[in-house]
């Protein structure tokens, strides 16, 4: 393997560490998830990574290489799609939309088949119904986060100890205290980027929403909430991210 493979390689590996964003939040990500009546679901993300920690992923991924890179994509679509499917779950699109942003759409036939099939995301997610209602509730804890690492593949265990990103490490620090550490390894500026972003996600139910807690109910529309979440916070995990929502159905 050349050095320009070597960095490659080591790029979307360091991504993908990074790119647990999805969930634990080194970027900007927004995601809009749709419950159906017959227990499937779609969901579609849009990723940014901001410049200032785009150039600071090249640089742990470039050590030791003569490449700079800048022109690598720093998410693989591809290996992202697999490691979807391999899950049961189909991949509508699975794409960069430029060098440090990346764009999805997947479609879930079933969410008690996928749930049952998958014990650790079970853990962090809950699909229940019943006679005339149905819900949704997901906690994530320090350790319980991993789960979701699983749809990351290539993930760099190097870069990984070097982060330590508390929410899958359950290294019991503050957030004020991971963000010192973070400015150490990442710079000043990088941090100063993570310290405006969070995830946003909005849900739709296919009944008005009759109970909720942790999201924000639409005024205008009794079908659909908000989620939100600073994207240290969920790096962090020093409290339990965590929501619910129960709605009417038929």
């Amino acid at each position: 393997m050349n050095a320009g493979q070597r960095f490659a390689s080591r790029l979307l590996a360091a991504t993908s560490a990074i790119a647990l964003s999805l969930v634990l939040g080194s970027c900007g990500a927004a995601a809009d998830l749709a419950i159906r009546a017959d227990r499937s679901a779609l969901l579609s993300m849009r990723v940014d990574v901001p410049a200032a920690v785009e150039a600071r992923i090249r640089q742990f991924a470039a050590s030791g290489t003569a490449s700079a890179g800048g022109e690598v994509p720093l998410f693989n679509a591809g290996a992202v799609a697999a490691s979807v499917r391999a899950r049961g779950i189909v991949v509508d699109e699975s794409a960069v939309s430029g060098p440090r942003s990346y764009r999805g759409a997947f479609r879930v036939a079933d969410l008690d088949t996928l749930l049952a099939g998958d014990r650790r995301l079970a853990e962090a997610l809950e699909y229940r119904h019943g006679t005339g209602w149905a819900s949704l509730r997901l906690s994530l804890r320090r350790g319980s986060a991993a789960a979701i690492a699983g749809l990351f593949p290539g993930i760099d265990p190097d870069l990984l100890e070097a982060l330590q990103p508390p929410a899958l490490y359950d290294n019991p620090v503050t957030v004020a205290e991971y963000r010192s550490m973070l400015a150490g390894l990442l710079g000043t500026a990088a941090v100063q980027a993570i310290d405006g972003l969070g995830i946003a996600v909005t849900m739709r139910t296919p009944g008005p929403i009759i109970e909720s807690s942790g999201v924000a109910p639409s005024r205008s529309d009794r079908t659909r909430a908000e989620f939100s979440v600073r994207a240290l916070d969920a790096l962090v995990l020093e409290h339990p991210v965590e929501f619910f929502i129960k709605w009417e159905q038929r």
